[in-house]
C-alpha cells in the first residue's frame, strides 16, 4: 500500500500535464501512487498521461465525462489507497522533494494537515505566496478554522497535505455543486473539525495563474457560485454548532468573498443580478464596519482605499457612481500619458 497518494485533476491541459507528472515520477519520495482523473478533455491531455502512463506504473488514469475538478477530485479520493493525498491541479508541479518533507512533517507528530508554501507563476515570472500572516508552527481547535474564514491561510486543496482518514472518519462532503469557491467550502469543513495542523516553513508548490485555456464563467456566474460556496459554509458551521463561536469571522468570510473580491463586477457590470446581490448583502444585516478582521484590514490599507471601501459598503448607488468616475478618470490619464 502507498503511503500518500497524488490525485491530479486534468482538464485541456495538453502543453502542461507532461511536466505535472515528471514532477511527481521523480519526487525523492517514492512509495507513492499517482491517480490522474482526465475530466472530459477535448484535446489531447488524455493521450499525453497515457503516454506518462506507459513509463511509471504507478500512475492510474480514470477517464470521465467533464463534471468538474471537484467531482474529478472525489473519484480520486475514493479510489486512493494511501495513507495521506495530496490535491495537485494538472497544470502545476511540485518542488523534487516536497513530499518527502510533507510527509516527514506529518508523521513527525501525527498531523491531519500538513500546510506549505508555494510560487505563483505566471509566464517566465514566478513569486513566492505571501507569508506575511503565517507565523504558526502548530493549530489547534479552530484556530485553523478561523484562520481560513479571515484569509489567513489560503484555503486551496492543493496547498495542503490531507489525511485520508481524517476526511472519511468526519463525512466531510465534496461540494460538487459548487463552482466557484468550492475549495474554500472544503476547506472550511475541514476545518470545522479541528484537525491537528501544522505549516512546514519551504515553498514547495509551483501553482500557475493566468492560464489562458482555464474555465471561464460569466461575471454572473461567478458571483451565484461564490454566494452558493458561503452559504454552504454558513449552513456547516450551524449544522455543528460552531456558527456562534465563529459569528464574526464568518461575517468577514462573507463580505471578502460575495463582496470585497467581486466589487469590480458588482459595480462595473450594473444589471439586476448585481443589484439583486448587493441587496442580498445588504440583507444580511452584517454591520462590517463594527468586525474587527474589517478594521485590521483598513489599516493596511491606504486612507483613499479607506474612503473608497466605506462608501461601497454604504450605497449601491455612491458604489457605481465612484465606479463610473474613477474608470473615467483612469482612461483620460492613460491616454494624457499617451500623448
Amino acid at each position: 500500500m502507498p503511503k500518500v497518494s497524488l490525485i491530479v485533476s486534468a482538464y485541456n491541459i495538453e502543453k502542461y500535464i507532461k511536466k505535472c507528472l515528471q514532477s511527481l515520477i521523480y519526487q525523492t519520495f517514492q512509495d507513492l501512487e499517482i491517480i490522474v482523473i482526465n475530466d472530459g478533455s477535448t484535446d489531447n491531455t488524455l493521450t499525453k498521461i497515457q503516454q506518462m502512463e506507459e513509463i511509471d506504473t504507478r500512475i492510474n488514469v480514470i477517464d470521465q465525462s467533464n463534471e468538474g475538478v471537484m467531482r474529478a477530485r472525489e473519484k480520486g479520493f475514493e479510489k486512493a489507497k494511501g495513507e495521506y493525498l495530496l490535491f495537485v491541479d494538472g497544470d502545476d508541479w511540485l518542488a523534487e522533494d516536497a513530499i518527502d518533507v510533507l510527509y516527514k512533517k506529518a508523521k513527525q507528530n501525527d498531523y491531519d494537515i500538513v500546510c506549505y508554501k508555494f510560487y505563483f507563476v505566471e509566464g517566465d515570472e514566478i513569486r513566492k505566496s505571501s507569508t506575511k500572516n503565517i507565523s504558526y508552527q502548530m493549530l489547534v481547535g479552530d484556530d485553523f478554522l478561523k484562520m481560513i474564514m479571515t484569509s489567513k491561510i489560503n484555503p486551496s486543496l492543493w496547498s495542503k497535505l490531507m489525511k485520508k482518514k481524517f476526511i472519511k472518519n468526519n463525512n466531510i462532503v465534496f461540494p460538487n455543486d459548487i463552482a466557484k469557491g468550492e475549495d474554500l467550502a472544503f476547506s472550511c469543513s475541514l476545518a470545522i473539525h479541528c484537525p491537528r495542523v501544522c505549516l512546514v516553513d519551504e515553498f514547495l508548490y509551483y501553482y500557475l495563474i493566468s492560464r489562458s485555456q482555464s474555465v471561464t464563467n460569466s461575471a454572473s456566474s461567478i458571483l451565484l457560485e461564490v454566494e452558493k460556496a458561503t452559504s454552504f459554509i454558513q449552513q456547516d458551521l450551524k449544522y455543528n454548532n460552531m456558527y456562534k463561536e465563529n459569528k464574526e469571522e464568518f461575517e468577514f468570510l462573507a463580505f471578502i468573498h460575495n463582496f470585497w473580491v467581486n466589487r469590480d463586477i458588482i459595480y462595473n457590470k450594473k444589471n439586476e443580478l448585481s443589484k439583486s446581490l448587493y441587496k442580498k448583502w445588504k440583507r444580511t444585516g452584517i454591520n462590517i464596519r463594527k468586525n474587527k478582521y474589517f478594521k485590521e484590514l483598513m489599516l493596511k490599507e491606504q486612507l483613499k482605499v479607506r474612503i473608497i471601501s466605506k462608501m461601497l459598503v454604504s450605497s449601491y448607488l455612491l458604489g457605481s457612481l465612484f465606479y463610473k468616475f474613477y474608470n473615467l478618470y483612469i482612461l483620460v490619464a492613460k491616454k494624457s500619458s499617451a500623448v
